[in-house]
């Protein structure tokens, strides 16, 4: 799938703020950490994965066009989804292949100067943790040297999410936290694998104290 095309940016960048204050609004959204996302150049957001909400939580209070990829098998089931998924560029990500497309799709959008969001664990999932993380976020930061920003957004699991399914007010609280760089990785054995593991512990650090609540 292409970039976004430019009128679609263009009302993007009308109701962006719009949008994040009713967001916050609704949702009761708190956000910490914003300071953390680079005002220019590439970044790659990585980030747990609840809800159908997350990608656009996370894009409206970001501040920057952040371009998602998304598991191809969610396109085609609904027009309303595959419209939204045209109007945010989303990369179509194969999930159980070899995702060569959508991978050098991410670097040239790096390359550009632009911004990544992807998920990890690969999938909604109904509890953190359950799934070990992919190390696709680790790898395109080594790629093209842009820092990946661990993100972690908690309370979604209460609406559009495998858990329930409706579409529910709830409380949601988002940490952009501070970007990890490959060149801290380069003596590792695995820099990739240790790249990811301290991804997973620093959104662990923040799910972990609510996910009982």
């Amino acid at each position: 799938m292409s970039r976004r095309p430019s009128a679609f940016r263009a009302i993007d960048a009308v109701s962006r703020r719009p949008a994040r204050m009713l967001s916050r609004l609704y949702f009761d959204i708190s956000v910490v950490g914003d300071e953390h996302l680079p005002a220019d150049g590439p970044f790659i957001v990585a980030a747990n994965h609840f809800s159908h909400l997350d990608p656009p939580f996370i894009g409206f209070n970001a501040k920057r066009d952040i371009r998602f990829l998304a598991v191809d098998e969610l396109f085609g089931r609904s027009r309303l989804f595959d419209l939204t998924m045209k109007y945010y560029a989303a990369i179509p990500l194969d999930r159980d292949g070899y995702p060569i497309a959508a991978m050098r799709a991410a670097i040239d959008h790096l390359e550009s100067g632009e911004a990544i969001g992807l998920f990890p664990e690969g999938r909604r999932v109904e509890r953190w943790g359950v799934d070990d993380p992919k190390r696709g976020a680790a790898w395109l930061s080594w790629m093209t040297g842009a820092p990946l920003i661990p993100t972690a957004i908690y309370g979604t699991q209460h609406s559009l999410s495998p858990i329930d399914r409706g579409f529910n007010r709830t409380a949601v609280r988002l940490w952009y936290c501070e970007p990890l760089w490959w060149y801290d990785y380069a003596d590792r054995i695995d820099p990739i694998g240790s790249m990811t593991a301290d991804w997973f512990d620093v959104v662990d650090r923040h799910l972990s104290d609510w996910m009982d609540l």
